[in-house]
């Protein structure tokens, strides 16, 4: 049995309602985003304006998918706090 002071904090959010919210953010920040930078457009009508934005939802989104997979696909995660509880209660005994 593991020592309760390595438990972990009750009150931590289940990994998926993380990922949710992560999600969310993102949309809505990417939304902001790119309505700001559409409601200025002087300069994309004339073809000179970098589209800098792409940048940053491209990148973003590449942290959301890699934020996916670790919540739904990884399998070994829990095996791994089991073992470095096992570890850690050795430790002390």
């Amino acid at each position: 049995m593991e020592p309760k002071s390595y438990a972990r904090h009750p009150y931590h959010a289940p990994s998926r309602t993380l990922f949710f919210i992560h999600l969310v953010v993102y949309i809505i920040a990417m939304l902001i985003l790119w309505l700001v930078v559409y409601k200025n457009h002087d300069a994309r009508l004339q073809g000179d304006a970098y589209p800098w934005e792409g940048w940053f939802t491209g990148t973003w989104f590449l942290v959301v998918v890699a934020h996916f997979c670790n919540t739904f696909f990884d399998n070994n995660k829990n095996n791994q706090d089991k073992y470095y509880l096992k570890y850690l209660w050795e430790k002390e005994h």
